[in-house]
């Protein structure tokens, strides 16, 4: 596949960890992750030529990155500007996106990377989400299917 989509939560541990993967433990939107976890999530997605996104996962990352303070605020949207004009934004609009099960279901940024997950891998921590989607036939992971991929790797 050329190209993936990260939701949200994945989409913030890059920029930070690209930033400064210190600050990932710092940060309280990433308490579920680690320098690992960016690592992995980084490697992985050298396998990929673009990462897709939307404008509602743009805004809940941006969102999430307030939280942030001072200095270290500063810092992270200065890396979110430069990761995010790096990416390849698609739209749709709502009147489409709410006229889906996923919006009813997950809301209006699901329902959105639900229509792009038709063509290319999403990679999410939404289980759920995830679940979902392969119900559907469409191709989406967990980060924690990655971690199990490189384990297995690892082990061989």
């Amino acid at each position: 596949m050329r190209s993936i989509i990260l939701d949200s939560n994945l989409l913030l541990l890059l920029a930070i960890g690209l930033w400064n993967p210190r600050a990932i433990r710092t940060q309280k939107r990433l308490s579920n992750f680690s320098v690992a976890d960016f690592e992995l999530l980084k490697n992985f997605l050298g396998h990929f030529q673009n990462i897709l996104t939307t404008a509602h996962i743009l805004a809940e990352v941006s969102n999430l990155a307030g939280a942030a303070t001072g200095q270290t605020k500063d810092a992270i949207f200065l890396q979110l500007q430069s990761l995010f004009v790096s990416l390849d934004e698609r739209t749709e609009s709502a009147s489409i996106l709410c006229s889906l099960p996923e919006f009813r279901m997950f809301g209006i940024t699901d329902a959105a990377i639900s229509l792009l997950s038709a063509e290319i891998l999403l990679l999410t921590e939404d289980g759920r989400l995830a679940h979902h989607l392969r119900l559907k036939g469409l191709r989406a992971w967990t980060l924690e299917q990655v971690r199990a991929l490189r384990d297995q790797a690892n082990s061989a």
